[in-house]
């Protein structure tokens, strides 16, 4: 189920503003697997994904800060509760920790906005936790990723 890494997008072009992105944003990440398997799916679906970087291995999309403290609720509500210990996880931004990683120790994969723009009242938010939850399932189930060339391929194959 692997397939090439997209072409890494170019970083913000002010100097300093990635580091302003990263450190100033809440985040969700999932493992890198998954993680791409969402991005393709809501870049098919035309829905908007923010700024998305890769750090080791995992997907890390940038929020708005205040976003992450509800994510759990919000995956619950969608119907992706904490019973299933999908590794999906938030963060809320802590500007001055030096715990953060630098993300020059990242790369982008879509930069997105100037700054992350999904908030609470995006709907595309619940398309991006949605889309993971579903990628994070079918990849513990071992199953193709939904709604991408791959699992559209898997499918005409069947």
């Amino acid at each position: 189920m692997t397939r090439p890494l997209p072409a890494p997008a170019r970083p913000p072009a002010a100097p300093g503003a990635a580091a302003v992105v990263w450190r100033g944003s809440d985040r969700v990440s999932a493992p890198r697997g998954p993680g791409l398997a969402a991005l393709e799916r809501l870049e098919l679906l035309g829905r908007s994904a923010g700024p998305v970087l890769l750090h080791r291995d995992r997907v890390v999309f940038l929020l708005a800060p205040g976003t992450a403290e509800p994510v759990p609720e919000l995956l619950a509500w969608l119907g992706w509760g904490p019973e299933l210990r999908l590794p999906v996880e938030s963060a809320a931004a802590h500007p001055g920790n030096p715990r953060v990683p630098e993300p020059r120790t990242s790369d982008w994969l879509r930069t997105g906005a100037a700054r992350p723009v999904l908030d609470l009242r995006s709907p595309d938010l619940l398309c991006l936790l949605d889309a993971l939850a579903d990628a994070c399932a079918r990849d513990r189930l071992g199953l193709p990723p939904a709604g991408t060339r791959e699992g559209q391929e898997a499918c005409a194959r069947s």
